[in-house]
């Protein structure tokens, strides 16, 4: 009886979702690493050391980095692993966070006009994931699950304040880039004030182990952990809007900018499922060839997404 009334579940659900197939479809020489955006670029950061700097509303080239090949621990020359890729709020200046020679961490700042990189430090801090929070501003996460913010007019660190007591994971900025969601290995999602380092509060209950994928829109927070658990947060009233159990790993979620929608990764297939903030299924988005990166809304009726093999820009219909 059990196996038969979860497959009528199943035929039902299938039945009340659109199916829809990617608007745009971008594939690449190399495996993506990395990806940055704004209205004006799409910037691609490859696995064999090459950043694509390309035109957003095209996929046009319109020019390409290629960072300098380091050696592995055995000696044989191997390309730079990019850990972060991030377009400044005024448009002028890429941030790209990459691997070393002996494992340290390179930030450099890449300006568009001159196409020159600047390399402002080489540290052996294990510096995972860094984004702009203004112009002259980065926010950067270590592995040991320590965030810092580094001023690029004084090339010093500002705070460098410990956040939780595991390994790092990943992190995501709020719009206007005031706060922080934090992951690890916990399952928990701290919350950081940018300007200051000080954590806020911590948002836990469903995500028990470790974060794989954050969305942060507004009050609301997204949370997929790798016990296939996903859990929407309310940071006002600490409550949690919706919980889930996913077919797979949520290796990316988002929320629309209007919080009406969310999306992750759904199932072994990587297809992105789409549901109301409450959980009503709208859409199956079919196409990915491999587990996914990373997702974003960029309007409330478009979403960008990307895995090692494609990215994809999808256009909802919304059902009549």
């Amino acid at each position: 009886m059990k196996k038969l009334f979860l497959l009528l579940m199943s035929i039902v659900f299938a039945f009340s979702l659109s199916t829809l197939k990617p608007y745009k479809f971008y594939r690449y020489n190399y495996y993506i690493s990395k990806v940055a955006f704004n209205k004006k670029y799409l910037i691609v950061g490859l696995e064999n050391g090459h950043i694509l700097i390309n035109d957003f509303k095209t996929n046009k080239k319109l020019s390409e980095i290629t960072l300098p090949k380091i050696h592995d621990f055995m000696g044989n020359l191997m390309a730079m692993p990019i850990y972060s890729l991030d377009i400044s709020p005024n448009g002028e200046n890429l941030l790209i966070l990459t691997q070393g020679e002996n494992a340290t961490r390179i930030l450099s700042i890449y300006n568009f006009k001159t196409k020159k990189i600047t390399k402002y430090f080489q540290s052996k801090k294990l510096f995972m994931q860094a984004r702009y929070i203004n112009n002259n501003e980065i926010f950067l996460a270590l592995l040991s699950d320590e965030v810092l913010l580094y001023n690029l007019k004084t090339k010093k660190f500002l705070y460098d304040n410990q956040i939780g007591n595991y390994v790092f994971s990943t992190f995501a900025l709020n719009e206007n880039k005031t706060k922080a969601v934090i992951g690890d290995e916990s399952g928990v999602a701290h919350i950081v004030n940018t300007q200051t380092g000080k954590k806020i509060e911590d948002l836990m209950g469903y995500n028990k182990n470790k974060t794989i994928a954050l969305d942060f829109v507004k009050n609301y927070v997204i949370n997929g952990s790798d016990d296939k658990r996903v859990a929407i947060y309310d940071i006002n009233t600490k409550n949690m809007v919706y919980k889930m159990d996913d077919k797979f790993l949520p290796y990316a979620v988002a929320l629309s900018p209007k919080l009406d929608k969310f999306a992750l990764q759904y199932d072994e297939n990587n297809n992105i499922l789409v549901s109301t903030i409450y959980g009503k299924p709208l859409f199956l988005l079919k196409g990915h060839q491999m587990p996914l990166i990373n997702m974003k809304f960029l309007n409330e009726n478009t979403i960008i997404s990307y895995s090692p093999s494609e990215i994809i820009i999808w256009k909802l219909k919304e059902k009549k």
